[in-house]
């Protein structure tokens, strides 16, 4: 298979018609990804098969498509926002993670989309969050908290603080803790995530919690 790869991106452009059919014509979702990979490795046509990917109706090949368009380097920022509201949350996964120390300013209402549609469910989803956030939590959570409003204390909204390591977050996680709507039970998983925190905001949430403030 290797041989075969190579031979044929070493073709480049002369091979593309019948990659393109074989794209086209084969129900493989496999044979189709790695068709398609060699497509987007062909000089100058890369956006197109991204293009093509990622309004595939295989969840796989849109997922495929947005790791083709982090390959070849490409604005991440219009394909995400095309795919912010996949029907996969697999494909949303990839785009949050696709998201990770992107400095646009676009990034954290992107992102604030992507969390709104976690379900409480998929840690896994929880997880891709926390990973696209890292370095810019801060103006991730605001987007989130502006959009989400009171629903920010909701199951699903708290994994989001829980996950969080924003300068917000010990005094929502504080906060979370004294509601007497959080089931006691929930209580040591909520204080465990101050172990990833630090700073002035750390001390003083915790010294609300202590003080019953």
């Amino acid at each position: 298979r290797y041989i075969a790869w190579t031979a044929l991106h070493n073709m480049g452009a002369t091979a593309e018609q019948a990659l393109v059919n074989v794209y086209n014509q084969s129900t493989d979702s496999r044979q189709r990804a790695r068709t398609l990979w060699l497509l987007g490795k062909i000089e100058g046509r890369g956006a197109q098969y991204v293009e093509a990917a990622t309004k595939d109706k295989d969840s796989d090949i849109r997922i495929l498509g947005i790791r083709l368009a982090r390959e070849l380097k490409l604005d991440i920022i219009p394909i995400a926002a095309r795919l912010a509201k996949d029907p996969s949350a697999q494909v949303r996964r990839e785009v949050a993670i696709a998201l990770r120390h992107n400095t646009s300013d676009k990034m954290p209402g992107l992102w604030a989309g992507l969390a709104l549609q976690h379900d409480g469910q998929d840690r896994w989803y929880l997880e891709a969050l926390g990973i696209s956030a890292d370095k810019n939590w801060d103006a991730c959570l605001d987007a989130w908290l502006k959009r989400a409003g009171k629903d920010w204390n909701s199951p699903t909204g708290r994994d989001i603080v829980w996950r969080s390591r924003a300068k917000q977050t010990p005094a929502l996680l504080a906060k979370i803790v004294q509601d007497e709507s959080t089931p006691t039970e929930t209580h040591p998983r909520y204080m465990r995530a101050f172990d990833f925190l630090s700073g002035p905001e750390k001390d003083q949430a915790l010294q609300s919690i202590l003080l019953g403030l």
